[in-house]
């Protein structure tokens, strides 16, 4: 069958995308020492809110009081997180434990 020049453009621009796409998720697997939470109790809870919108790296990158955790969370939720109301205590718990500004290391 021979293809129109219109249709291989799309073909040659499709597989292109593809080949992006997979390089890109494959460089996210294959980065064993891509930043993790500290561990505690909330790390996954922290892991799975948090996560659907921003990397572990900005996440580590603040460091804030329980105060600030807790309306940082609550703007959050404003813009669409999904935290339940037992979720939210450990969530902030679990922060302002392990991303406290007295544990950065710099």
């Amino acid at each position: 069958m021979i293809l129109s020049r219109l249709t291989r453009n799309r073909c040659c621009r499709l597989t292109a995308l593809c080949i992006a796409a997979l390089c890109v998720s494959f460089a996210a697997f294959a980065n064993p020492g891509a930043a993790i939470l500290p561990p505690g109790e909330g790390q996954a809870l922290a892991t799975r809110i948090c996560g659907q919108c921003h990397s572990v790296e900005l996440l580590m990158r603040h460091r804030l009081t329980r105060r600030q955790w807790m309306a940082q969370i609550d703007t959050m939720i404003s813009k669409g997180a999904k935290v339940d109301d037992d979720d939210f205590d450990v969530l902030a718990d679990y922060l302002t434990r392990a991303l406290a500004p007295e544990s950065r290391s710099e």
